[in-house]
């Protein structure tokens, strides 16, 4: 409804009527329109006329627009005299236009979010403030380097390795692009050229700029963290809307010349026409401003950066390298490591043939462990101070690296070369410690010959477009020619091979070098595949025909081979056309703790800290899915429905069963921010989850005040799980020590630990902050299986009884409790990810089982009816039962109301008229990454339905990227993509508070970009406080502290044995524990900071990444590599301790004790010289907890 505004003074504008508006009367509180502040603010919109005779003053009249309903409701008040709004001491008059208002901007009244005025003001200043260009003359791509003369003092020069010079031809201008949070430089003349070219350089990929003046050119130089972004664009194209929309195309290089170079060098230079603004200020001066004025880190001014043309990559360098590389055919592994210098930017090719002979004599005289001392030198270089020289930097890891002992990975685990392919570059890592799947462990001792290949942006991250470039047909050229042509790396080609499922979410695949084998013979991409299975039932589709080889590529660990005659098929329960039984089989108690004993041992507590499991998802021959165990079935038998076959595999008398997850206690129920905004629009209160996050809140911030609380605190949110934390600390304590100690107690507090809290603390925190995980109590996350109830008694079996529908039984036991719990009554389930509102359902917990069930020995798990109209699994998601995983639990919250599931029909799967080819798998792949767009999905989702504040979850925007997020996850398997014009737009430019950055101050955010959320999650994000983190710079472990704990353990350790290890011993299990745990804070870092040594002990990484995903791919391949070199690190100080050991363990003690008297004594040495030695806290934990462990096996502390 439209109203007329008149009497409005001339100097207002739309921002300051729009204010006094909201103020006075739409948003007064309480006032005529709202009774408490969490209402919905009503949305409106307030245009002024400009005066007739020009300028920026409006002619005193206006327009109001408002939604039907408060339209009415407003003129029914403002007629009573009830209304009344002053600007500038004048009274506003209001009257009915009359004119119907346009549909669009009514939808957007009645479903966005009101916008503070104050922000919309700021913002659009910020856009007119940055509306000026920038004229360059010169664009210059290289790299930093350091001169050989220059001193520490002295500024790095620029190498320039490729220029455009724009003073004879062309043009090109500097813009900034505010609402993207990027720098645009356009190449291209109208008058003279049909092409232009970008290079696009985003905020948040500066490091740090620099201006200056030499010669008479004013110049910006960016040292940048990964390179720009290169488009082109038709100038002349038709500007009609029948033209192709995505007028951008992404390139990877300006022309062939720079081509050639950007491999390896990618730092920008600018330089500027000196065109000084109608004020006079110069241009530097005004880029500065504009850095300012975009929240940019201000360029350091008059800095001095040598330029020149020195040509490190040129055609005759490159040569010599190559060459070089050719001779080190058969040490690959060295080969790789120098490519990694070069593709990673961390050396020039001169410095790396300076290295040569270097280089050479460690191979000549260490060939064995040449390969691990230029992992680690890499890395090191990579992480070197600028002014330290690429030579000494060798020569330090050189003389550390000859002394430690070197490290051979566990059975399941290999060390994989990893290779990221960027739109400029090959970025070389690795090798890192991985764990191995059914092909890998075939080819056992030649794992250099397989490479894990990932395609990712410049950044790192997923490849995103915006609606107006065309990325496709340059991922076709650029990642398209490597899968179906291969590529070389260090002398060996290598071939694309498959992928496995979960790998192909983070667009990472699998290529082969080949090589000959002593049983196989030549072993190629082609030979491998051939021995993968038959899949002649999917040839025809490629994204099938790929999904089925993925199998044998799934990560897993091996535990018990069958014979096929221990091993069979049942038909699947189905009923009405429903299948319930999808993708879920069983095995016999017995087999079960087969299973478990062969995993058991290669776990670092022996499986102490489980439950033996109930269900396992699996891989086996071509089958997939989970295995629960079956009561009825006896011997070592496994049986397997046709829902889990895949493909087959034919001519295999025994065959592994490989498990890709195994369930051995329960996790807690977490909230999330889509299941937050789910349970708010199915009716829960908001201040159920305020209570919800204060409980944990309080909870978490307690973890300071005793050890009891510290531990709860490590163990339910699994923190310094792999370093023993939450044992050591419970046996400390339990010798009297304590956090805060009364006069009798021995202080148990070092600053180490301090700090170690306040990370956990922190780490929990932002968790909740910015992502709602909120624990919920009495909740489980549990794997769902089907009740067999009614197989059994399609067989005969009598009186057994089978779950009704909309029943579940769910039975819970933690390691440690004497008996299990048994859930009852209302409960909630649900499957991560949550999108639809009937994603959530609810259902009945029985309780304890009935006597002549099949369940009732299970635990940990959920388990389903298999009877009824509809399947449960299949109505949460859309979800089978083939890794239910994310299944939740949770007690029935107050004030949800029922919802239908989304139904979302089948799709037919892409076909080809064809077999489909291993270029048709790379095709689709191509495709898929493209348009894989479930983080996107769900990004714009829950974006949407924080600003559709009326339906939320339930807006027909947020209901269409339901069901598109349902297609985009199915995608990988039928081949049927989600478009990306079909996304809904947001429908408003701002976002929600809640969705600012984890790091503020390390960021773009700003004020003007964000409003504040009136649902649930603006609530929740808004009431946490984050406290800066303790600076590590200088800690210390002061010798007193530590003292205390030696003293209280001293009379437990009096009469162990005494040990022949020397203090040279230790030393050099310290010195390989240090330099590893440098190599994996620096590898697997998401900046330029190493992570710190409290980061690493907790398993986390502090870091925002934009890419959630990839973070958790990261956290997951760290803690890995953690878990690999705790293990190592502590049979090298005492030995293998067994589970059921009770010889030899004083011996044991004996070595660790030692051990953690070393380690105060290289403390005490570093205190007395004021440094800190990165990694000797974590050792000193590392054998204090052996000593714990080994006490409690000898009976003096608890187990």
């Amino acid at each position: 409804m439209e109203f007329y505004i008149s009497h409005v003074p001339t100097r207002a504008t739309e921002y300051t009527v729009t204010k006094a508006i909201a103020d006075q009367v739409l948003h007064k509180c309480p006032g005529l329109f709202l009774a408490d502040r969490q209402q919905r603010l009503p949305n409106f919109k307030v245009t002024l006329n400009l005066d007739d005779r020009g300028g920026v003053r409006n002619n005193g009249t206006g327009a109001l627009t408002l939604t039907t309903a408060i339209g009415a409701e407003f003129l029914a008040l403002y007629n009573q005299g009830n209304i009344t709004a002053m600007v500038d001491g004048r009274q506003l008059v209001f009257h009915p236009s009359g004119r119907p208002v346009d549909a669009g901007l009514e939808m957007t009244l009645e479903r966005a979010p009101f916008i503070d005025p104050d922000i919309a003001q700021e913002r659009q200043k910020k856009i007119d403030a940055l509306q000026d260009r920038f004229c360059v003359c010169k664009v210059q791509i290289g790299t930093f380097y350091r001169p050989d003369n220059a001193g520490p003092r002295d500024s790095r020069a620029f190498s320039i390795e490729w220029e455009m010079d724009l003073t004879q031809r062309s043009i090109a201008w500097l813009k900034f692009e505010y609402d993207h949070k990027l720098m645009r430089i356009e190449i291209g003349d109208p008058a003279t050229e049909s092409t232009r070219y970008d290079v696009v350089v985003k905020f948040h990929n500066i490091a740090k700029m620099a201006l200056g003046c030499s010669f008479g050119e004013r110049y910006i130089c960016f040292d940048l963290l990964t390179p720009p972004v290169f488009q082109k664009e038709n100038i002349y194209r038709p500007q009609d809307s029948s033209y192709n929309r995505k007028y951008r195309q992404r390139v990877g290089e300006l022309c062939d010349v720079h081509g050639a170079v950007t491999p390896y060098a990618h730092h920008l230079r600018l330089v500027l026409i000196p065109d000084n603004d109608r004020y006079g200020r110069d241009v530097l001066d005004r880029f500065y401003n504009f850095c300012v004025e975009a929240g940019l880190r201000p360029p350091n001014r008059h800095v001095v950066i040598d330029a020149s043309r020195q040509e490190f990559f040129n055609n005759s360098n490159l040569r010599h390298i190559l060459r070089w590389l050719e001779v080190l055919c058969d040490n690959w592994p060295i080969a790789f490591q120098i490519e990694a210098l070069l593709n990673n930017g961390i050396a020039h090719t001169r410095d790396v043939l300076k290295l040569k002979p270097r280089i050479d004599e460690l191979i000549s005289r260490h060939g064995s462990i040449a390969g691990d001392v230029m992992r680690y030198f890499v890395e090191a270089a990579a992480n070197r101070p600028t002014v330290q020289p690429l030579q000494k930097c060798f020569e330090a890891i050189l003389q550390r690296q000859l002394r430690r002992p070197q490290f051979t990975a566990p059975d399941g685990r290999f060390f994989c070369h990893h290779v990221t392919i960027t739109p400029t570059r090959r970025l070389l890592e690795g090798p890192n410690i991985t764990q191995a799947n059914r092909v890998l462990r075939e080819f056992k001792g030649y794992e250099d010959y397989f490479l894990r290949v990932a395609f990712r942006d410049e950044d790192h991250l997923q490849y995103r477009w915006t609606r107006d470039v065309d990325g496709e047909t340059f991922l076709r050229e650029r990642v398209g020619k490597a899968l179906k042509e291969g590529f070389d790396i260090a002398g060996r080609h290598f071939s694309f091979l498959a992928y496995s499922s979960s790998a192909l979410k983070t667009h990472t695949v699998w290529f082969v070098s080949p090589f000959s084998h002593p049983d196989k013979g030549q072993v190629t991409a082609e030979s491998i595949r051939a021995t993968l299975g038959n899949f002649e039932t999917v040839i025809r589709s490629p994204s099938k025909y790929g999904a089925r080889m993925a199998q044998a590529f799934t990560a897993t660990d091996p535990s018990v081979k069958l014979h096929k005659s221990q091993w069979s098929t049942m038909p699947d329960i189905c009923q009405n056309g429903i299948v319930f039984t999808d993708g879920i089989g069983t095995i016999s108690q017995e087999l079960a703790t087969l299973i478990w004993q062969t995993l058991c041992r290669n776990y670092s507590d022996n499986g102490a800290n489980a439950v033996q499991p109930a269900a396992y998802q699996i891989r086996f021959l071509g089958y997939k899915g989970m295995v629960a165990v079956d009561p009825l079935l006896k011997g070592i038998h496994m049986c397997l429905r046709p829902s889990m076959k895949k493909f087959d595999v034919e001519g295999k008398d025994f065959a592994e069963i490989e498990i890709a997850s195994s369930f051995g206690k329960p996790m807690t129920v977490r909230l999330n921010r889509p299941l937050v905004m789910v349970l708010e629009d199915r009716g829960v209160p908001i201040q159920v989850f305020l209570e919800l996050q204060e409980q944990a809140v309080s909870n978490t911030r307690r973890a300071d005040e005793s050890v009891s609380m510290f531990v709860d605190l490590l163990e339910d949110h699994k923190l310094c799980k792999d370093f023993w934390v939450p044992d050591t600390l419970r046996r400390l304590n339990s010798s009297g020590s304590e956090l805060n100690p009364s006069q009798m107690q021995p202080p148990l507090d070092t600053p180490f630990l301090s700090r170690l809290r306040s990370y956990a603390i922190n780490h929990v925190l932002r968790d909740i902050k910015y992502h709602a995980r909120v624990p919920v109590p009495d909740s489980y996350m549990l794997p769902g299986i089907a009740d067999e109830g009614p197989a059994h008694v399609k067989r005969g079996l009598p009186n057994v009884y089978c779950l009704p529908q909309g029943k579940i039984f769910a039975c819970i036991q933690n390691p440690g409790d004497n008996e299990p719990t048994w859930l009852r009554g209302p409960c909630v389930v649900f499957r991560n990810p949550v999108m639809h509102p009937g994603d959530v359902q609810l259902v009945e917990a029985i309780g304890e089982p009935p006597r002549n069930c099949l369940f009732a020995k299970l635990k940990n798990v959920v388990v389903f009816p298999a009877q009824g109209t509809r399947s449960l699994p299949n109505s949460l998601a859309g979800g089978d039962l083939d890794g239910y995983v994310c299944s939740g639990t949770v007690r029935a919250t107050s004030g949800s109301k029922t919802q239908e599931p989304g139904a979302y029909p089948p799709v037919t799967p892409f076909m080809l008229r064809r077999p489909s080819t291993v270029n048709d798998v790379c095709d689709f792949i191509v495709e898929y990454i493209h348009s894989d767009v479930v983080g996107l999905v769900s990004t714009m989702h829950i974006t949407i339905a924080g600003k559709a504040v009326k339906d939320g979850t339930l807006d027909p925007a947020c209901l269409r990227l339901a069901e598109l997020h349902s297609q985009a996850v199915d995608y990988p398997k039928n081949g049927r993509k989600v478009k990306t014009y079909d996304l809904p737009r947001a429908l408003v430019p701002f976002k929600p508070d809640w969705h600012q950055s984890e790091q503020p101050e390390q960021s773009n955010n700003l004020k003007a970009d964000y409003y504040e959320s009136s649902r649930a999650l603006g609530y929740m994000y808004r009431s946490i406080e984050l406290e800066k983190l303790p600076d590590g710079g200088g800690s210390d472990m002061r010798s007193g502290w530590n003292e205390a704990i030696s003293n209280a353990l001293r009379p437990h350790v009096r009469d162990m044995p005494s040990t022949d290890r020397s203090w040279e011993d230790i030393a050099s299990v310290y010195t390989g524990y240090r330099e590893e745990l440098i190599y994996i804070s620096t590898t697997y870092s998401l900046s330029k900071t190493a992570l710190s040594e409290e980061e690493l002990v907790i398993g986390t990484i502090l870091a925002n990444c934009s890419n959630r995903e990839y973070k958790k791919d990261r956290v997951y391949a760290m803690k890995e590599s953690l878990s690999f070199l705790l293990r190592v690190t502590r049979e090298a100080l005492v030995g293998e301790l067994h589970e059921d050991q009770t010889e030899g363990i004083p011996g044991q003690l004996a070595r660790a004790w030692k051990a953690w008297n070393y380690t105060l004594d290289i403390q005490r040495a570093s205190n007395d010289s004021g440094t800190s030695l990165f990694g000797s806290h974590s050792f000193g934990l590392i054998a204090l907890g052996l000593v714990l462990e080994c006490l409690a096996r000898m009976g003096s502390l608890p187990l």
